[in-house]
């Protein structure tokens, strides 16, 4: 009989101190936080981005960047890319926050421009998000 009350007390402490911020939270990734590694790995990612979106607008020259950085790359581009992703959940929850925002940040230029010339641009890097914003904004 005596559980019950001791359960929820333990339930309502446990939401109290949720609520109250006890854990914090790691502040969001910016491109110098990563390791050459990771860098390797996201810019990969954002490259074949660039040439998927010139080759929705250009199908041949789209084809020839896509076999170009096939053969740039290597055989073991795959296993080189994901070599960089990182181990650690955490850490790969963030770095893949972080490669969100970068590829909302190439948005525009990804509809707008996509150029062969933009696969050796730099990645953006986009200020940490604001947690308070309401994401609808």
């Amino acid at each position: 009989m005596m559980r019950f009350p001791v359960l929820m007390s333990i339930v309502l402490l446990s939401c109290l101190l949720s609520a109250m911020g006890c854990r914090q939270e790691k502040p969001d990734l910016e491109l110098k936080d990563l390791t050459t590694a990771e860098n390797l790995y996201l810019t990969r990612i954002v490259v074949l981005e660039r040439a998927k979106a010139v080759t929705l607008v250009d199908r041949k020259t789209g084809t020839a960047l896509l076999d170009s950085l096939a053969a740039a790359w290597g055989d073991t581009s795959l296993a080189t890319a994901l070599a960089g992703a990182p181990a650690n959940p955490s850490r790969s929850a963030r770095v893949h926050e972080l490669l969100i925002r970068v590829l909302k940040a190439e948005r525009d230029s990804l509809l707008k421009a996509p150029r062969p010339d933009r696969l050796a641009a730099p990645l953006p890097d986009p200020p940490p998000d604001d947690k308070n914003e309401p994401s609808g904004s």
